[in-house]
């Protein structure tokens, strides 16, 4: 998980919120404009966490969550389900953008003690 967690967590953040919007009844347009950026984030995370650390349990969420929201080959489901798919989604990538945040900001507090007291 540290491997996901280096990521910074604006990235996180963005794609939440996108989620969360996506419950909304809003234009076409933006669904897939919505599945090109969860798709291509979570597409992005699953390849550098296979590549980094190897076969970890994250990877093949990020890997599932971006075959869900493929532009290319869309998955159809009633709004219902694409509301809950959305919520559900969202709250996982609020939840490591909080995670990301957290550790980012310890490593950047670890990075302000001077040298003569660390």
């Amino acid at each position: 998980m540290k491997n996901i967690l280096a990521f910074p967590f604006q990235l996180f953040t963005a794609v939440s919120a996108l989620l969360f919007l996506a419950v909304a009844p809003l234009p076409y347009g933006y669904y897939t404009f919505m599945r090109i950026v969860v798709c291509g984030c979570a597409g992005f995370i699953a390849y550098r966490s296979i590549e980094g650390g190897g076969k970890n349990p994250w990877s093949f969420v990020f890997a599932f969550i971006a075959i869900i929201f493929n532009p290319v080959v869309t998955i159809h489901m009633s709004k219902e389900i694409w509301m809950v798919v959305d919520a559900i989604s969202g709250l996982f990538f609020a939840y490591l953008g909080y995670m990301a945040y957290r550790v980012q900001k310890e490593r950047h507090i670890d990075d302000e003690v001077p040298p003569d007291r660390a």
